[in-house]
């Protein structure tokens, strides 16, 4: 395969394979007067934190608790923790058995029609939502936390991400992280949450069902060619251990987007062991303070996709893990089109990740 150029310098539709959806990339925009001028969020002080150390009757019963790491036990009794996962108090998903689901009510406004298609379906929808509290410590980002520590809050995604998806057997579970104001974070101090429900979101199914297409078709994986291809040119790469590779995509949705992929194909994070663990985590925490130091102070999210428990296909889906910057706004052309215009084409992004270092 012959080595891809690296500049872009004009505008160009970009299709994603995996979501189906063209992208427009369109670097010249960048020479807009606003593009990046961000306003970043001041993390606040501690005050009443309910994440804080010392605070812990703030939150619900812990589900899970993660002991302080030895060497970076505090003097102070309440740092016993170095991770706590909690219910969060404002569900957006109820716990099951609070509430009888609906299946496909009507609007009790509305009336029942008589054939034809129903506009006014209704549900219930149950599973769980909870907060992983990465840090006893008042801290903003992930970054700031030791390598050993984030791997503690690794291996608590995977532990919650079991919990749900095998013991439990919900249908679908994702953990998240959202950093800054403008990419959805109500509370400063380090967190992310996962959220599990009875239902699989159209998004996720059409993933899932693109990759299974795609093993059909081709009889690989589509995460494992695309590893191979990336790896082959080289331009989009932004860092890689033995076993897992961080890279902006072909077609990013939006500025300095990362994927980091499992060299080999897993369908499941919450089956890592150990060593895949440190490595993931090692990774993430290191590309985040790339974008940090790119980009000072900016809100970003991060999602990790494992495959669905309810799809029989689930071997061909192949788990990952999407890093975003808030860099740009989602405008009017995204909103009516759902086709994105990213103004700093993937290959500027990963070399200037690459060069900010770490």
């Amino acid at each position: 395969m012959s080595r891809m150029r690296e500049d872009v310098t004009s505008s160009e539709m970009r299709h994603d394979w995996l979501a189906d959806r063209w992208v427009i990339i369109a670097p010249q925009r960048t020479a807009r007067p606003c593009d990046f001028d961000l306003v970043f969020d001041e993390p606040s002080g501690v005050g009443d934190c309910p994440f804080c150390c010392g605070h812990e009757a703030e939150t619900p019963l812990a589900v899970a608790s993660y002991p302080a790491i030895s060497a970076n036990r505090k003097k102070e009794s309440c740092a016993e923790w170095s991770v706590r996962v909690v219910p969060n108090k404002f569900p957006a998903v109820n716990i099951p058995g609070t509430r009888p689901p609906m299946r496909y009510a009507t609007h009790p406004a509305s009336p029942v029609p008589t054939n034809g298609i129903n506009l006014f379906k209704r549900r219930g929808l149950s599973g769980g939502h909870e907060v992983i509290v990465e840090s006893p410590e008042h801290l903003y980002s992930i970054s700031q936390l030791d390598p050993e520590s984030t791997q503690t809050v690794f291996r608590a995604y995977r532990d919650r991400l079991r919990y749900w998806l095998t013991e439990r057997e919900i249908c679908y579970a994702v953990v998240f992280k959202n950093v800054g104001q403008d990419a959805g974070a109500s509370l400063v101090h380090t967190h992310s949450q996962l959220i599990a429900t009875d239902i699989l979101p159209p998004d996720v199914q059409r993933a899932a069902e693109r990759m299974q297409l795609f093993y059909e078709q081709e009889n690989e994986c589509l995460m494992c060619r695309m590893i191979s291809d990336e790896v082959e040119l080289g331009v989009r790469i932004v860092e890689q251990t033995p076993d897992f590779v961080a890279f902006c995509p072909f077609a990013s949705r939006l500025p300095a987007l990362i994927t980091i992929l499992p060299r080999q194909h897993q369908s499941q994070f919450e089956k890592l062991n150990d060593q895949e663990l440190e490595q993931v985590s090692w990774l993430t925490h290191r590309t985040i303070r790339r974008l940090e130091k790119l980009y000072p102070a900016v809100a970003y999210n991060f999602v990790i996709q494992t495959a669905p428990s309810c799809r029989k296909d689930s071997a061909s889906f192949h788990w990952r893990l999407e890093l975003f910057p808030r860099l740009t706004k989602v405008a009017g052309f995204e909103w009516g089109s759902d086709c994105f215009i990213n103004p700093l084409a993937p290959e500027d992004a990963a070399r200037a990740l690459r060069q900010a270092g770490v």
